[in-house]
């Protein structure tokens, strides 16, 4: 279990990094650009990771089943999935969003148990109650009166505020847990629909190979969306910062999913989506230093990302470690 541990680890780590940056883009951007220029530029991306692992031969072998089925899990996690979390991060930012949509490891465990006969045990059940507690526990800082950066001293404090007041930012809460919620089915339900699609015997090439018909079929479907409401040259037409911020946006987002669809190819998805889902932790360390003055560090907020953490953690363990059968 070390490499889809370790891949695992990786798509936690570029998923955070996807998240601030994003963050930065959508103060200045608006999201049908976010959802072009990233599904764009991952599209690419992931077909010249499949092309480099010599992936395409794959393509030939799979099933009409596992295409549809990696078709859909695109539309839902890179389509519908994402474009939730972009505007729950553009109401709320990224670190309130986190505790709501780490209840997609629930989803996708409950899911991986009906579908997949994957056994629920003690270890679980602990998992599942934190990470439900979680999200509540956020809740107590998100009054609009208690939104407030981390102060480090009551100048720079001070600062921050004046900062994010004229920035014209404040946390829309009943949009941000609406859509976040969204994300969370939406995220938590995709890679069901891939561990499904995987053709036994391909590893980690036809996992990436999926992982193309997927992206794929998402790009065309946005993309035709947009096109359909007039809108792709506004779409592509947005300031230099705002486009580096997207682009960076886009390449980790891409190589996220690239490390997630390589892992669920030889692992379960009960195992590598809590792993994955670390992401939560790491996703504060990058706002803390790219958008301080874009997020809430209240206590509550950072003590629910914590036991949320320790509930993925739990439901990714293996029962065995603890002398629990």
């Amino acid at each position: 279990m070390i490499l889809p541990t370790v891949l695992a680890l990786l798509a936690a780590f570029t998923f955070a990094a996807n998240n601030a940056t994003l963050r930065r883009g959508v103060v200045a951007g608006t999201l049908s650009q976010a959802m072009v220029v990233t599904l764009l530029l991952g599209t690419v991306m992931v077909w010249i990771a499949v092309l480099a692992v010599g992936g395409t031969g794959h393509l030939q072998t799979f099933p009409l089943r596992s295409t549809l089925l990696f078709s859909a899990a695109g539309l839902l996690h890179f389509g519908f999935g994402r474009y939730c979390n972009y505007r729950a991060t553009r109401a709320m930012g990224t670190v309130l969003v986190g505790p709501v949509q780490q209840t997609s490891v629930l989803i996708t465990l409950v899911l991986a148990i009906v579908l997949l006969g994957e056994r629920l045990t003690p270890l679980h059940i602990v998992g599942i109650v934190l990470i439900m507690a979680a999200p509540m526990l956020a809740a107590r800082a998100h009054a609009p009166a208690s939104f407030r950066p981390f102060k480090r001293a009551s100048v720079e404090s001070t600062q921050v505020e004046t900062k994010s007041a004229a920035s014209g930012f404040q946390p829309k809460l009943g949009e941000g847990y609406l859509f976040a919620t969204l994300s969370a089915l939406a995220y938590g339900s995709s890679p069901i629909l891939v561990r499904q699609a995987m053709v036994e015997g391909n590893g980690m090439a036809g996992g990436l190979a999926g992982a193309a018909v997927a992206y794929t079929a998402a790009t065309v479907g946005v993309v035709a969306l947009v096109i359909c409401q007039g809108g792709l040259s506004r779409s592509l037409t947005m300031s230099r910062p705002t486009l580096g911020w997207y682009s960076v946006a886009g390449a980790t987002a891409a190589a996220s999913q690239i490390f997630v669809y390589m892992a669920l190819a030889i692992a379960p998805a009960s195992v590598v989506i809590p792993i994955q889902r670390t992401s939560l932790v790491m996703r504060v360390w990058f706002a803390r230093v790219l958008n301080p003055e874009l997020e809430s560090f209240d206590g509550p907020v950072l003590l629910a990302t914590v036991v949320s953490l320790i509930g993925a953690v739990a439901l990714a363990a293996d029962p065995a470690w603890f002398g629990m059968k």
